[in-house]
């Protein structure tokens, strides 16, 4: 079995300074005669560690369209908040062993005081995979900042056309693509492994921040556990799926592009589609 991915995300290479990998990457050629920019975000940060590297906010500015992957306004919230949701009449209590959902429940009470009737009421009803994620965003001690949002208000505010790359229900779509049991296993293994993976969480904030792609991109599919129905229909297939429409962008006006860090890497990852396409992609040092 290949070795376990270690800790979320999110999402989800070298050293920047190598200038061989970066978050934040210049994509030029191929008939471009102005270059755009494709950054690879995390879905949170805790909030004393947010930073936005002053580069990508100075080619934000030189940008005329910016583009992340979902909507964010209140409809596509909802419709995501259904898709983390069982459908009613489940819960994790009535797809987990008496025995497993009682390590589950007892593992929030310990490690975040969450009380047994609060966590059956509320916690319970997300499907494993978020609750993978919200330990993770518990574990953080702290408030955390979304990435997209932060750049979209950038965006907005200096005027720039705003667009999402997919529909919300597309994300939807993928993320109940991930068979049930896997998403038990994973959360098993992350409860059993929890101390070692929180202390590399907090080893990914400081990759993210220093441009270390390889890093994050290690840690990013813990959730998952490398399961290859999920990477294929959370990623590969919404790649392809976004390649078009980012290189009809580019191609129209220049434009910044922010996507989730895990879809930048790997075979089919929008680095190596964009190149494949002809485009020069030129990692760029980022600042912190």
């Amino acid at each position: 079995m290949k070795k376990k991915l270690n800790i979320i995300l999110f999402i989800l290479c070298y050293h920047s300074a190598h200038s061989q990998s970066s978050i934040l990457w210049e994509i030029s050629g191929n008939g471009l005669t102005t270059p755009s920019y494709l950054m690879g975000t995390l879905k949170f940060i805790g909030e004393k560690e947010f930073y936005l590297p002053k580069e990508a906010i100075s080619k934000l500015a030189v940008c005329k369209t910016f583009a992340i992957e979902d909507q964010v306004d209140h409809k596509a919230q909802l419709e995501l908040n259904k898709a983390v949701h069982f459908p009613n009449g489940k819960s994790l209590a009535t797809e987990l062993s008496p025995a497993d959902y009682e390590r589950v429940r007892s593992f929030f009470e310990s490690q975040f005081k969450i009380p047994k009737t609060r966590f059956d009421k509320e916690f319970s009803k997300l499907i494993p995979l978020a609750l993978s994620i919200t330990m993770t965003r518990l574990s953080l001690g702290e408030q955390v900042k979304y990435y997209d949002i932060e750049l979209l208000i950038l965006a907005k505010k200096n005027k720039l056309e705003t667009y999402s790359l997919e529909e919300i229900n597309r994300e939807s779509a993928a993320i109940q693509a991930f068979p049930m049991k896997d998403q038990e296993a994973a959360l098993l293994h992350s409860i059993a492994n929890f101390e070692k993976q929180k202390s590399e969480y907090l080893k990914l904030e400081v990759a993210y921040l220093r441009g270390d792609l390889d890093k994050v991109f290690e840690y990013s599919l813990h959730p998952t556990e490398n399961n290859p129905i999920f990477i294929n229909e959370f990623y590969t297939k919404r790649n392809l799926e976004w390649l078009p429409k980012i290189t009809k962008m580019i191609n129209s006006k220049p434009s910044f592009i922010a996507v989730g860090v895990s879809h930048l890497e790997g075979e089919k990852g929008l680095l190596r589609l964009l190149k494949e396409k002809g485009y020069t992609l030129t990692p760029l040092r980022v600042s912190h």
